[in-house]
């Protein structure tokens, strides 16, 4: 299984997304004040079954996003 904290994230400043190149995931970011919202723009289907636990799926996208929106917070 694939942890999702441990990837690598590049936040592209035209399309404000950050993206994982090994992955193939992008997830478009937006910051409103003080908060962050992250929303999965592109998954590859053959990755779902590499991070995910029967049962666990919404937890993993959390996490992905919320690993995302700390890169994006960091630039």
């Amino acid at each position: 299984m694939l942890d999702v904290t441990e990837w690598v994230w590049v936040f592209d400043k035209t399309f404000i997304v950050c993206r994982d190149v090994e992955n193939k995931v992008i997830v478009d970011m937006e910051r409103t004040g003080n908060t962050r919202a992250g929303r999965l723009q592109d998954f590859p289907m053959e990755l779902f079954g590499k991070i995910a636990e029967p049962g666990s799926m919404e937890n993993i996208i959390e996490k992905l996003v919320k690993s995302a929106a700390d890169e994006f917070f960091r630039t």
